[in-house]
């Protein structure tokens, strides 16, 4: 998923990432990625629960080269819809990637990820389809600096549900 921030300078693409996540949120009318995530837990007719409120933090970790010290905050929530989102807080402005995915029975993962400048960052939600019966689903997330996305030295999060 390519970023439509990348073009623009650097200090426009830390006030338009800013920006883009304050409006997204307002949208959203959510102040938390476990809010974002348990936004579509229960689709009307369903009759099934969600469950909300599962979330967790990463440990600090130092990424990139200045060793900015990030973590990422990773929620999910169940129902019909099975919802992930993260969002990553950093001591200091830092180019980061954060990445959230959803798994359902540790089957295939839809995942989606955000790049940008900025001490916070939030992911879009990510919705996968919750069939009938009972499961156990995960979401994940982690960020990284965008100077080397497979760099072992990362903030990570992985939280389970059964619904």
């Amino acid at each position: 998923m390519t970023s439509v921030l990348t073009r623009r300078p650097r200090a426009g693409r830390a006030a338009v990432a800013g920006l883009a996540a304050a409006a997204f949120l307002g949208l959203m009318n959510a102040a938390a990625p476990a809010a974002i995530a348990a936004q579509s837990g229960t689709t009307a007719g369903s009759g099934t629960t969600a469950v909300v409120g599962k979330a967790k933090f990463g440990k600090w970790a130092k990424v990139g080269k200045l060793g900015n010290k990030c973590r990422v905050y990773v929620a999910v929530s169940a129902g019909a819809t099975a919802n992930g989102a993260a969002n990553s807080e950093c001591k200091k402005d830092i180019a980061q990637v954060v990445v959230v995915g959803v798994n359902i029975n540790n089957g295939k993962i839809k995942y989606t990820k955000t790049t940008g400048t900025a001490k916070k960052l939030y992911t879009k939600a990510v919705k996968v389809k919750n069939p009938k019966g009972k499961q156990t689903i995960c979401a994940f997330g982690y960020v990284n600096s965008t100077w080397d996305e497979a760099n072992p030295v990362r903030s990570e999060a992985k939280v389970c549900v059964r619904a």
